[in-house]
């Protein structure tokens, strides 16, 4: 088996490496990124080549490619893997609302992977946690609506603005300042800001704009009432959620409970039962980082029919959130050595 990742030297195709290698572990590998070089991983030299060569016309194909580049380099490199043989997750949201192309969460939906679909995305990475924890309530009590806020680590950001943060981070608290008066009030370091990329005449920003319009499609949902609002906090991994959930009808603490808590009802979900939230923190994604945490399960004091849940999830945005779900996808077409990694719907 041939697998192609192209972005291996960025966050996220570092994590997608070392699932590829409990996944597939005897497959030949072929590493793509913004030029030629070597990098260590898991006590190997592995030469990586730029991503321009996949251009070239002697450039051979294989089995199964994972892309994690930004928009436009997605665009641009994808069909020439489909042109090469390779049936390809792509990470970026290049095609995740295309009509033609599967927006997929292994344990939601992969059953639209089916033998002839070459190409598939890969949801945000609030997007994948959110929906696993809404799907099993959705099947069980269908879902009337959606509000989400979501606190947002900074390697969301990529491998260059999470150093820049953490070496800031460093430099800004060696001062004896509570306050944080001399950090940079629209820097991340010491604070928490609007997740405001491409904000629209709405208001609202790209990453608000996906978390609503993927979860529609996932759901398979397309007028479902979602809401979103995103920020950024300084933390370096884990993105956490609370949610505002309405279901078609009344239910008890006790069932939501017992529906998230059984694996076969709620895959690569890990239920922290009760209203506290302990082991409920970004942290806690760091040391549990292929499934989504939830948990503070509570109805929601406005609701007299006690149809509305308050919820919170939390993952592992470089795992969860985007290299271990494109990994499960793609044991869709490839069943891989690991069950874990094993895609269950």
């Amino acid at each position: 088996m041939r697998i192609c990742i192209l972005g291996a030297t960025g966050l996220v195709g570092r994590e997608t490496l070392t699932l590829v290698d409990r996944a597939w572990p005897n497959a030949e590998l072929d590493l793509y990124a913004s030029r030629d070089q070597e990098m260590t991983h898991a006590d190997r030299t592995l030469p990586v080549r730029a991503a321009l060569r996949l251009e070239d016309p002697e450039t051979e194909g294989g089995d199964l490619a994972f892309v994690a580049l930004d928009d436009q380099h997605s665009r641009r490199y994808v069909p020439r893997l489909l042109e090469l043989g390779y049936r390809v997750i792509d990470k970026s949201n290049a095609f995740r609302m295309d009509p033609e192309v599967p927006l997929v969460v292994g344990g939601v939906n992969c059953e639209a992977l089916t033998g002839e679909v070459k190409l598939a995305a890969n949801p945000n990475c609030t997007t994948i946690p959110l929906t696993l924890a809404i799907a099993p309530l959705a099947r069980k009590w269908d879902v009337v609506s959606i509000a989400a806020a979501s606190y947002q680590a900074i390697s969301g950001a990529g491998v260059a603005a999470l150093d820049d943060f953490l070496a800031k981070s460093k430099a800004g608290y060696e001062r004896a300042d509570r306050l944080g008066a001399h950090l940079d009030a629209s820097d991340y370091s010491g604070n928490t800001v609007p997740h405001a990329g491409k904000t629209d005449d709405s208001g609202f920003s790209s990453e608000e704009r996906k978390l609503v319009a993927e979860s529609r499609k996932i759901l398979s949902r397309p007028a479902l009432a979602v809401s979103a609002q995103c920020c950024r906090v300084p933390v370096a991994v884990g993105h956490y959620i609370n949610a505002w959930i309405e279901l078609g009808e009344s239910v008890t603490l006790a069932e939501v409970e017992a529906v998230l808590a059984d694996e076969s009802s709620s895959p690569f979900v890990r239920l922290l039962p009760g209203p506290q939230g302990d082991g409920l923190s970004a942290l806690h994604c760091v040391a549990d980082r292929d499934r989504a945490l939830v948990g503070r399960i509570r109805h929601d004091l406005r609701d007299e029919m006690r149809r509305t849940l308050c919820v919170t999830v939390a993952a592992d945005n470089l795992r969860l959130g985007a290299a271990t779900n494109a990994v499960r996808a793609a044991n869709r077409w490839f069943p891989g050595q690991d069950a874990d990694l094993a895609v269950v719907r």
